[in-house]
């Protein structure tokens, strides 16, 4: 069996909901003796290295960020939560800035699903510096959490709450070295993370960089991307990092998908440009990618993926201008 959810959703259906709920758990006598896998939710974060951002990579990444969070207003499993961002890094502030500014000018959308508007009003209750940039209760950013025992940190809010989590450091190195140890350690679920790196930070801390993709405790680590694509690309493999067990579930047991049938998998990882075409010809990410029509900010998501559906349904090379002009124009 498998089941897709939250770790409450697996306990559910393993162990019951009745009175002997926690002694069956404690016994490990669950009520379906099937193999089970599952894919659970958890805290994602976003992590952001500091380097040489230009004015264009603020508002990129700004996008960037804002989409892993509001897609499908928050509502996601693999949602970006919490924005790990460099305390002494001067473009922290500037970057906030953008993330507001991208908050506020999206087209209205409702925090739809049940028990999110309860979960939202409880952060805005426990936050006196939450913002609201959508109306209402929602959209909100919490620009500096510094309890680690607060609600964003220690449980998913499956909503559009996304709260930032200052680490010391004052080298890119430092800093990596704080952020990977807190998301491993304070941040519940194992199911994705994000890692955003300039290219030119990656070139001069290159091996702190790497020890941070390796030593990551999640099922799918997008760098430069959002681990999401990970679920989207189809073929990759789509789980929570091993270790987990059915008497503690965190982001769950197993993978999916995985068209390959690799075994011993202990993660995924995704790279992709830092900045699009044509910019990316002068931050060292060369890419024939302009903004991806996945992100919220863009103006033909739809049509594109209209035309990129149709050619995969029925390929033709006939097609492929269209795709790409709609993908330009966003």
């Amino acid at each position: 069996m498998h089941v897709t959810g939250s770790d409450r959703t697996h306990d559910a259906v393993v162990w019951g909901t009745d009175e002997q709920a926690g002694e069956r758990r404690r016994a490990d006598r669950p009520l379906i003796a099937k193999p089970f896998t599952s894919e659970l939710g958890g805290v994602s974060p976003c992590i952001v290295t500091p380097g040489p951002w230009s004015a264009a990579d603020f508002r990129f990444q700004a996008e960037h960020i804002v989409t892993s969070k509001m897609n499908n207003s928050g509502h996601n499993c693999i949602a970006s939560q919490i924005l790990v961002l460099p305390r002494e890094w001067d473009g922290t502030e500037r970057l906030l800035g953008e993330i507001r500014r991208v908050l506020r000018a999206l087209p209205p959308r409702t925090d739809y699903y049940p028990g999110a508007a309860q979960r939202l009003g409880a952060v805005l209750e426990a936050q006196p510096q939450a913002e609201s940039h959508g109306g209402g209760d929602c959209r909100i950013l919490v620009p500096d959490i510094t309890d680690h025992d607060d609600m964003l940190i220690t449980r998913e809010v499956f909503g559009s709450a996304l709260g930032v989590v200052r680490l010391p450091g004052d080298t890119a190195a430092e800093f990596l070295r704080h952020a990977v140890d807190f998301a491993n350690d304070d941040l519940p679920g194992t199911l994705g993370a994000t890692l955003i790196v300039h290219p030119g930070t990656e070139k001069a801390h290159r091996t702190a960089v790497e020890a941070a993709v390796a030593e990551l405790r999640y099922g799918t680590l997008g760098v430069n991307c959002w681990s999401a694509i990970g679920f989207l690309l189809g073929y990759t493999p789509w789980g929570a990092h091993p270790g987990h067990t059915r008497q503690d579930i965190g982001s769950g047991i197993g993978f999916v998908h995985n068209a390959f049938m690799l075994e011993d998998i202990e993660k995924t990882v995704l790279r992709a440009p830092f900045a699009p075409t044509p910019r990316g010809l002068f931050t060292g990410s060369p890419s024939l990618s302009p903004r991806p029509p996945y992100f919220v900010t863009s103006r033909t998501s739809r049509t594109t993926i209209e035309r990129v559906t149709r050619f995969t349904a029925a390929p033709g090379i006939a097609k492929l201008p269209a795709v790409f002009v709609s993908a330009l124009r966003g």
